[in-house]
């Protein structure tokens, strides 16, 4: 296959989020749904691959074998569309609804168990082939959410990679021509 070297992405795309109850991934029409969608994002989204390695050295102190002793993988977006049930994807929060009082609560300090979910995010290129990442995570981090008279409210989420499934921390898989 030839190499394209001046192919350049630009561009966003959607992101999809669907709990993740078995350490198996879906089919992608299984996550590409409107339900799993979370909706507008905002400040795009990033991957990050952070390796652990080990050096060994010798008696000059100088390197000359490399392990990987562990991997860390980070994905960070904003995302636009106010949904309070989204908010449980990203913490230990519980939802409640009251239908008489037309209320709905999000209520934080219950603890428990983060929410582990399938991480898709998706970006068409100019010739209609997509680029998908996917990766089982958890917001770990948090989120925050600034309410800002200047500019959109934006829920900024980061998911850190559980391995769910052994082997397997993320995935970029691209379509080809």
């Amino acid at each position: 296959m030839a190499k394209k070297i001046d192919e350049i992405i630009l561009g966003a795309g959607e992101l999809y989020l669907l709990s993740a109850t078995s350490g198996e991934i879906p089919a992608d029409n299984v996550i590409e749904t409107e339900d799993n969608n979370v909706g507008h994002c905002s400040g795009g989204a990033s991957l990050e691959y952070k390796p652990e390695s080990y050096d060994v050295k010798n008696q000059y102190n100088r390197t000359v074998k490399r392990f990987i002793k562990g991997e860390e993988i980070s994905f960070k977006t904003g995302v636009l569309t106010w949904d309070l049930g989204l908010l449980t994807k990203l913490s230990t929060a519980k939802l409640t609804e009251d239908g008489a009082k037309k209320t709905r609560t999000l209520t934080f300090g219950a603890g428990g168990s983060l929410a582990t979910n399938i991480v898709r995010f998706v970006h068409t290129k100019e010739n209609g082939k997509k680029i998908r990442v996917t990766l089982i995570g958890q917001a770990g981090n948090g989120f925050s959410i600034e309410f800002n008279s200047e500019k959109e409210t934006t829920i900024d989420a980061e998911f850190t990679a559980v391995e769910k499934k052994k082997g397997f921390l993320a995935e970029i898989k691209e379509e080809q021509e």
